[in-house]
């Protein structure tokens, strides 16, 4: 259980730069499907709304201690952890500069035109040399992309691809390729873009607050409720 809740946090955070960028205010639903290099997947539940998002775990019910959601307020910089099998949830402030906060061209460019930009930045930062060049048109579960594949100059990394869908300047598809060949990535599935009823992005008021050393002790299997 513990690994699942690593995993699905380290999704989240990841989440949460990407949809804060304010350029694009596309409101949609969809499945996120993830792909370690282990070759198991899991799939989220993905919604956006207008200065909000949401990540849900499937399967949390009746999993003690399990994050099965995360209710992401950005206009007030508030970080939600629900836990349906306690109704219980943590609130964690946040505000823009933080790590969790950075890393926006994730999952949303900040400059559509050329989305690998951020990406070739950050390689760079890590002395890794990344040349990013268009690949032309392709379609991802129906919806039309712009495909861009990404090397380095070095024989002994991998290459990756991805995705870009312009309707939601959101970049659905990234496949990595390690060099011994192992895949890993994501996939934006079943988008309905639409207005999402903003109930998704509140705590039920069934729920209680609980602190962060409380979360600790449950996770770490110490404490309980």
């Amino acid at each position: 259980m513990q690994n699942n809740v690593r995993r699905f946090l380290a999704i989240a955070f990841l989440f949460v730069s990407a949809a804060s960028t304010r350029a694009q205010k596309v409101q949609f639903s969809a499945d996120m499907q993830l792909r370690n290099g282990s070759g198991s997947t899991q799939t989220v539940k993905l919604f956006v709304g207008d200065m909000r998002a949401r990540l849900d775990r499937a399967g949390t019910e009746s999993e003690a201690g399990g994050i099965g959601s995360l209710i992401i307020d950005f206009q007030n910089q508030f970080i939600f952890l629900l836990i349906p099998s306690s109704k219980t949830y943590l609130q964690v402030e946040g505000s823009v500069g933080t790590s969790f906060y950075q890393g926006a061209w994730m999952f949303r460019p900040g400059t559509p035109k050329y989305p690998c930009n951020a990406w070739v930045r950050e390689a760079d930062q890590r002395g890794i040399s990344l040349r990013c060049q268009a690949a032309g048109q392709d379609t991802v579960n129906g919806r039309v992309t712009q495909k861009w594949d990404a090397t380095t100059s070095s024989n002994d990394r991998g290459h990756g691809t991805l995705w870009y869908d312009p309707d939601l300047n959101f970049i659905v598809k990234v496949l990595r390729v390690s060099k011994n060949g192992i895949e890993s990535g994501y996939e934006i599935q079943n988008v309905n873009a639409g207005t999402q009823p903003p109930s998704l992005f509140e705590v039920p008021n069934t729920y209680r607050k609980f602190t962060l050393p409380k979360l600790f002790d449950v996770l770490t299997g110490i404490g309980e409720w």
